[in-house]
């Protein structure tokens, strides 16, 4: 069992600058190898199951979404949510349909992913790593491109993890985000994404519902 805090935006456009800033740091699309996720299609905000090299993910979120800011211009969602992951038989011939056919209620999501990971080393100084480094606590800090049904969206997110909580300085999000535009209702999880833009429907960005927290 994995516990996460989470705040993450939705986009139908790249962003120039949140671009820049991960090639600073040696991340860029270019180089980096898709992978691809099979979500389910639960209509719920709540509960995400994912599909993905023979995984299995269940996420739940818990507790009370938290408005708040990063930047005077980032604002969204704080959730908190526990994630099970498992592995599927290898013989399993359901996941193997949904993986090979694209079948049943799943939606087939390629993600491109550049990411970093914040934590603290023994002085209390900050440490910026390769996303996959392996820390004890921190908070991983990505840029994804996603393709569903020939459309692409892009996702900015923060992940806090581990037992400690760690504080990330105003001047860094500044220097990730100043020039960037993040409001309130592009901020929400993947489950709620999947569940209200109707992607399996067509390819249009759709925003047909009205969010009220």
């Amino acid at each position: 069992m994995y516990k996460s805090k989470e705040i993450r935006w939705f986009k139908d456009s790249s962003d120039g600058a949140i671009i820049d800033w991960f090639a600073s740091k040696g991340q860029v699309f270019e180089t980096t190898q898709p992978r691809t996720d099979f979500y389910l299609q639960l209509g719920k905000d709540d509960v995400t199951v994912k599909l993905r090299e023979g995984n299995v993910e269940i996420k739940h979120r818990i507790g009370d979404v938290e408005n708040g800011k990063l930047t005077p211009n980032a604002e969204g969602v704080f959730e908190n949510w526990i994630k099970w992951s498992f592995n599927a038989d290898k013989t399993d011939k359901l996941s193997q349909t949904i993986v090979s056919s694209n079948a049943y209620d799943w939606i087939e999501t390629i993600k491109t992913r550049i990411g970093v990971k914040v934590t603290e080393d023994t002085n209390g100084d900050l440490q910026i790593l390769p996303i996959k480094s392996f820390v004890d606590y921190g908070c991983q800090i990505e840029y994804t491109l996603l393709q569903i049904k020939e459309k692409s969206f892009y996702t900015f997110a923060l992940e806090w993890f581990g037992e400690k909580d760690l504080h990330l300085p105003e001047e860094l999000m500044q220097e990730i985000l100043s020039p960037t535009q993040l409001n309130f209702e592009d901020s929400m999880g993947y489950g709620e994404f999947l569940k209200h833009k109707k992607l399996w429907l067509g390819h249009h960005f759709q925003q047909d519902y009205l969010r009220c927290r």
